[in-house]
């Protein structure tokens, strides 16, 4: 009887070493996990993978290009290659809500403009303000007006009394509802005290050819586009849309000069999808300031006539809201109301 207890004794005792053994692994198994999921979270082994930036433009496009020639130099130091991924169409909210569903690990960020489009469209698939983490503003769009080569105004000046004299009698061809050309239009008639009539075409694109042809007067291009016609003498330059000259066309006067001030600006930047955490989204606005700086880098910048920016995520996050908040109250002044997007 006393081997048969001695045995069930050592026998409990056997298994009830097994069993702190066993919990000992498992304990330690999942801080491994843990450490592992904070290292991660922390950045020090980010990235590990190829990294994915939808663009919500076709290729070719200006922004498209900045993201390809930034992509680059970020691979570069990183060990990792950036895919870009075109998903235009749908003003845009095609790659945006791609990029707001995506899965906040850092793989997946997208290059996006301004971030009001809440205040344009009633129905968007996603919040502007709360589903993206911005990562670094890149750059502010330098744009101008320019106006039929025969147009009978040399300058802003001129462009509004003519329009005080004869209502009605220019045209200003705009991409649609609150596109930047239309907001712009609206918010000088409202300053100005004119109606200036707005024609809208379906992009850029189309209203070159408008606006060469004299079948509207005036319509904004960006600057560098703007250019080569420019000096080809087939557009007339009006004015600089902003608060200061462009390098690139000195003798052009801003608005700002001319009495009129710009309402709303035109930049983009990189975002990735809300609750990104913060050591990835800090890797990457490292990555991407650093980039900036190259010098082929900046000189692309000088070409396109791009305004390069920069600086800490925190300081898009303050720049994104005062910006939102302005938005707010030009489009209200000037009557702008969320419509359903197509």
């Amino acid at each position: 009887m006393k081997d048969l207890i001695d045995y069930a004794y050592h026998t409990e005792e056997t298994v009830t070493k097994s069993i702190h053994r066993l919990a000992a692994v498992l304990l330690t198994a999942v801080l491994v996990l843990f450490a592992a999921q904070a290292t991660a979270q922390s950045g020090e082994t980010y990235p590990v993978q190829p990294i994915r930036i939808i663009v919500p433009f076709p290729a070719g496009a200006v922004m498209d290009s900045t993201a390809r020639t930034l992509g680059q130099e970020v691979s570069k130091s990183i060990g990792q290659q950036l895919i870009i991924e075109n998903r235009p169409g749908g003003s845009f909210i095609i790659g945006n809500l791609a990029c707001a569903k995506a899965a906040p690990d850092g793989y997946t960020i997208c290059l996006n403009t301004n971030t009001y489009s809440d205040l344009v469209f009633s129905n968007l698939p996603y919040d502007p303000h709360t589903d993206f983490a911005p990562i670094i503003h890149l750059a502010g769009i330098s744009s101008m007006l320019v106006a039929n080569a025969n147009a009978p105004f040399n300058s802003f000046k001129e462009m509004i009394a003519l329009s005080k004299a004869k209502p009605g009698s220019i045209n200003w061809g705009t991409w649609g509802h609150a596109t930047a050309p239309d907001i712009h239009l609206r918010w000088i008639n409202h300053q100005m005290g004119v109606n200036i009539t707005a024609v809208p075409y379906k992009g850029g694109t189309q209203t070159i050819p408008a606006v060469i042809s004299g079948e509207i007067q005036i319509t904004q291009l960006a600057v560098g586009f703007s250019m080569p016609m420019i000096r080809a003498g087939k557009l007339k330059a009006i004015a600089i849309i902003g608060d200061r000259r462009s390098p690139q066309l000195p003798d052009v006067p801003a608005l700002a000069e001319e009495g009129a001030s710009t309402g709303i600006l035109s930049y983009f930047g990189l975002f990735a999808p809300a609750k990104t955490p913060k050591p990835i989204v800090d890797r990457l606005n490292s990555e991407f300031d650093k980039a900036m700086r190259v010098p082929s880098v900046q000189e692309f910048f000088r070409k396109t006539t791009l305004e390069a920016i920069g600086g800490s995520a925190e300081q898009f996050s303050t720049f994104l809201k005062a910006d939102g908040a302005n938005a707010a109250k030009v489009f209200k002044t000037i009557g702008i109301r969320p419509v359903a997007a197509n």
